[in-house]
C-alpha cells in the first residue's frame, strides 16, 4: 500500500519566498556591481552621456527591479523563521529606498541628460542642503532597517552571522548619496539571509 504525502503549504510559501528573495538579491547586487564597473570604464565621460549608455541604463532598471521584489518578498520570510516580522518590514522599507532611485536614474536621469547641455546636467549634481534634505530619509532608513534586521539575526542566532555582518556593511553603505554602493551589499546579505535562515526546529 502506497501512502502519498504532500508538502504543507506553509512549508511550499516558505520555500518559494526564499528562493525569490535569493534570487532577487543576486540579481540586484550583480547590477550594482555593473553599475560601479561602468564608473571605471565611463571615466572621463561627462555625467551627462555616461547616464544616458544602456548599459547604464539597464543596470540601473534591473537594480529597480529587483529590489522592488526584494521589497515585497522579504517580510514573507518572518513565516518559519526566527526572524521577526517588524524587522523583515523595516529592511524591505530600505529596499523600496534603492528602488526609487534605481529606477530614476534608469528613466528620469537619462532623459534629462538629453534635454539640458553636459555643463547644467552636472550643476544639476552638485550637493546643497534642498539635495541633502532629499537623500536623508534614505540614508536613515537604510542603516535603521539593514542593522535591525542585523542585530536581530545576531541575538536570535537567526541566520548566518557572515549575513549578519554584511548587512551592517550595507547600513553603513546607505549613509553614501549614491545607491549603489549600498545595493551592492543589500543584495549580497538579503540573498545570504535568505538561504542561511533558521527556522524554530534548527538546532
Amino acid at each position: 500500500m502506497t501512502t502519498l504525502t504532500a508538502a504543507s503549504p506553509s512549508r511550499t510559501v516558505a520555500t518559494g519566498t526564499r528562493t525569490a528573495v535569493t534570487a532577487a538579491g543576486l540579481a540586484g547586487a550583480v547590477a550594482c556591481a555593473g553599475a560601479i564597473a561602468g564608473w571605471f570604464t565611463l571615466a572621463g565621460t561627462f555625467q551627462a552621456e555616461s547616464s544616458r549608455t544602456p548599459f547604464s541604463i539597464v543596470t540601473c532598471l534591473i537594480t529597480g527591479l529587483a529590489f522592488a521584489v526584494l521589497a515585497t518578498t522579504v517580510p514573507g520570510l518572518a513565516a518559519g523563521t526566527r526572524l521577526p516580522r517588524w524587522s523583515l518590514g523595516l529592511a524591505s522599507l530600505a529596499c523600496t529606498f534603492i528602488v526609487i532611485p534605481a529606477w530614476t536614474f534608469g528613466t528620469v536621469i537619462p532623459h534629462l541628460a538629453g534635454q539640458v547641455t553636459a555643463a547644467q546636467f552636472d550643476a544639476l549634481g552638485k550637493a546643497d542642503l534642498p539635495l541633502v534634505l532629499l537623500h536623508l530619509p534614505a540614508q536613515l532608513l537604510g542603516l535603521v532597517g539593514f542593522v535591525a534586521l542585523a542585530v536581530v539575526g545576531w541575538r536570535r542566532h537567526a541566520m548566518s552571522r557572515g549575513a549578519c555582518v554584511v548587512l551592517v556593511l550595507a547600513g553603513l553603505a546607505a549613509l553614501i548619496p549614491d545607491f549603489l554602493p549600498v545595493g551592492l551589499l543589500a543584495g549580497v546579505a538579503l540573498a545570504w539571509l535568505a538561504r542561511s535562515a533558521r527556522t524554530d526546529i534548527d538546532s
